[in-house]
């Protein structure tokens, strides 16, 4: 019995290493094939995973070795133009329809910058190619967090990608003595995104690359021009993506216009967005955590503006550590931009303890500045993730919340309206958008 005892262990021992030799050998190959090269993470991005070493050699590998499936296919028929067709609505469920089972070549880039035109690399490739094939897997995965920025990024690029819907930019000048928007935007450059390791925004290079950024923005949106908290959202795309200007850009154009996001709307002068955005916070604090929403706008008497509209205007950036805005924008672009009200319901949840024992609006202001500058450790950052997930907000209850403001205030804007009544219908909100911003 002991020597079949021993025989059953040394043949799982045999089993084990088989299924390590082969994920290393996946991972190897993905590398190779991808040119992904580990001791590259500088050139990736200006900032890097914030974990621990062996912690992130281990998600690497976990996303490498899903990447690996990726790699055997190419585009989807081309002439049947699989890959917009399951674009063509967000979130839809469109089944894959004959993949083609090849090594994805070096001319496959021009036939995916067809419908992805981010796309520059073997690797963005095959992470379109994984979210086609495996969209919730990725989702999932994103949510939980990228090993590398430069996977980060190229994730984000697709989440917030509109296929066939590429705004053209190339024809934009950048002219210093356009002072209309330039003026406004100087003032800013300084009040933007920076930590004690990153000061490439007060140098004259960062600042220059900052304004053509935002001054190329402005242009493509001639009616809404620069805000202020655009300078954060552009910062921080040109630290994420090592100062990549037109794929900031491009990615902050499809962010103003996508319907999962609707960035333009938080900005426009009247800010309706700002202002959907708060009352589901505020109703969605009050439903989820009723004690914690008295003590803090009945006791402490705290107003949005002390707290929300930062959140919200800057997308976490003006409040938040750089580190920690990063897992916040990966929760944000896996879903949309009205998770914000589960991220802060789960934010108030895990600080609930502290934030009972405040007295007055002082003290909650203090603590709440605070985060700008302190990281919020790892463990305690995932732990707001994992809970963000028990708190989202389906589509339709995001209907019935715009619903309900719209019935509670007068001279609605139309996006409000839009939204209580299509956010489900996501291709009739796309040609409202087309015609509301670009008519």
């Amino acid at each position: 019995m002991g020597n079949q005892t021993l025989c059953q262990a040394d043949i799982n021992d045999i089993q084990l290493q088989a299924q390590n030799q082969n994920k290393k050998m996946k991972v190897n190959q993905v590398k190779q094939f991808t040119k992904f090269n580990d001791d590259q993470t500088g050139k990736q991005s200006l900032i890097v995973i914030n974990s621990q070493e062996q912690q992130q050699i281990s998600l690497l590998n976990e996303w490498l070795e899903c990447l690996h499936e990726s790699v055997l296919i190419t585009q989807f028929d081309h002439k049947y133009n699989t890959t917009t067709n399951l674009f063509s609505h967000i979130d839809d469920e469109n089944q894959i329809n004959d993949p083609k089972t090849s090594i994805i070549e070096q001319q496959d880039l021009c036939e995916y910058k067809k419908n992805y035109p981010y796309c520059n690399s073997i690797l963005d490739i095959i992470i379109i190619n994984f979210y086609v094939l495996k969209k919730y897997e990725f989702i999932s995965k994103l949510i939980k967090g990228p090993p590398k920025q430069r996977i980060r990024w190229s994730c984000w690029q697709l989440m917030v990608n509109i296929p066939n819907y590429y705004i053209q930019s190339d024809h934009l000048s950048f002219i210093e003595e356009d002072q209309k928007q330039t003026s406004a935007i100087k003032k800013d450059t300084h009040r933007t995104v920076s930590t004690k390791d990153i000061k490439y925004f007060e140098t004259s290079q960062g600042k220059k690359d900052l304004e053509i950024v935002l001054i190329k923005l402005s242009k493509l949106f001639p009616k809404l021009g620069y805000c202020q908290g655009m300078n954060f959202l552009a910062s921080f795309t040109l630290i994420i993506n090592n100062k990549n200007i037109t794929q900031s850009l491009q990615f902050l154009a499809q962010m103003m216009i996508n319907p999962k996001f609707l960035v333009y709307y938080l900005y426009l002068e009247e800010m309706p967005l700002l202002k959907l955005l708060e009352f589901i916070c505020q109703q969605e604090i009050k439903f989820k955590l009723h004690d914690l929403h008295n003590h803090i706008y009945i006791k402490l008497q705290v107003q949005n503006a002390f707290w929300l509209t930062k959140i919200i205007m800057t997308l976490f950036l003006y409040n938040f550590h750089i580190n920690n805005v990063c897992r916040l924008w990966d929760f944000i672009i896996a879903t949309n931009i009205f998770q914000m009200s589960a991220i802060i319901c789960s934010f108030l949840e895990i600080n609930k303890n502290q934030i009972f024992q405040m007295d007055d609006l002082n003290e909650f202001v203090i603590w709440f500045d605070k985060h700008q500058n302190k990281e919020i450790p790892y463990k305690q950052m995932e732990n707001i993730i994992s809970k963000s997930i028990n708190y989202t907000i389906n589509i339709e209850k995001i209907n019935s919340y715009a619903n309900l403001y719209c019935k509670g205030h007068s001279n609605n804007h139309p996006i409000q309206v839009e939204i209580s009544k299509n956010y489900d219908k996501m291709t009739q909100l796309k040609n409202f958008i087309k015609t509301d911003i670009f008519d």
